[in-house]
């Protein structure tokens, strides 16, 4: 052995991300070998109910809130919204699902609403629409805006979030009336947008049709039909609360935002 050789040295690759070094440590969505279903299909203990909405009936599954979080809209503002677009878009919709991620799904894969075709939820199988609850937390984004980052930007401001500026990063800052206009007049109709393209394809063109299509398509339907709902003073209406729906179904009132109460909204203080 020649002097001063360290075989040890001989991978310039050892502790290095290269060799794997760190891998054990990124931050990843948990998965269970025992269970195949998709993180947002795995619920905890929920209220789950079925309501009659313009003629067609919807199941509601509705999961509790953690402190600091709640459902920007309320099932009785979804089912009003929901009331006025076509029975026929209403028709291909199964589920409504409210769910609460956890911090986890919340830093890596953040979304107001998901469109989800096959929603798989034991015994229950069908089309969904999930939307997750938000905390009233600042995000931040990189400085360099795509076209389309750029505009949903200027939709954040029109639904009322606070931006902030600073020569790397913006500062998205919400409060309780913006997110439930984000998430009530742009998500659901948003989402509902792509179960109504979704229907005019087979499943081989569906993913075969580029990303930026879809959501193209998706945005003009909630723009469309946003926009008629306004023309006919439809919206914005106020919070919906019926007190006798959420004691038969087991909702809390703190669970959801109410603006006309700030109180009602738990740890946001």
């Amino acid at each position: 052995m020649r002097p001063g050789w360290n075989p040890v040295r001989r991978n310039r690759n050892i502790g290095t991300p290269a060799q794997g070094h760190g891998e054990d440590n990124r931050l990843t969505i948990p998965e269970s070998l025992h269970d195949r279903s998709v993180f947002y299909e795995r619920l905890g203990a929920c209220a789950t109910f079925t309501q009659q909405v313009n003629g067609h009936y919807l199941r509601f599954f509705v999961e509790p809130t953690r402190t600091g979080w709640f459902h920007p809209c309320s099932v009785e503002d979804a089912m009003e919204i929901l009331s006025q677009v076509p029975a026929a878009d209403l028709a291909i919709l199964d589920f409504i699902v409210m769910r609460q991620p956890t911090r986890k799904q919340r830093i890596l894969r953040p979304v107001w609403g998901r469109a989800v075709f096959q929603f798989e939820l034991a015994p229950h199988a069908g089309s969904a629409i999930v939307l997750e609850a938000q905390p009233l937390a600042p995000t931040l984004w990189r400085n360099s805006l795509t076209p389309e980052d750029r505009r949903e930007l200027d939709r954040l401001q029109a639904d009322g979030h606070k931006v902030h500026k600073t020569r790397r990063t913006i500062e998205i800052r919400p409060t309780p009336a913006a997110l439930r206009n984000t998430v009530l007049y742009r998500t659901l109709l948003h989402e509902l947008g792509h179960h109504v393209d979704y229907r005019r394809f087979s499943a081989d063109e569906w993913d075969s049709r580029p990303s930026p299509e879809k959501e193209d398509y998706a945005h003009r339907y909630a723009s469309e039909h946003g926009a008629r709902l306004r023309q006919a003073g439809a919206v914005p209406f106020d919070p919906q609360s019926d007190a006798e729906l959420r004691q038969a179904h087991g909702l809390r009132d703190e669970w959801f935002c109410a603006l006309t109460d700030a109180t009602n909204i738990r740890g946001l203080q």
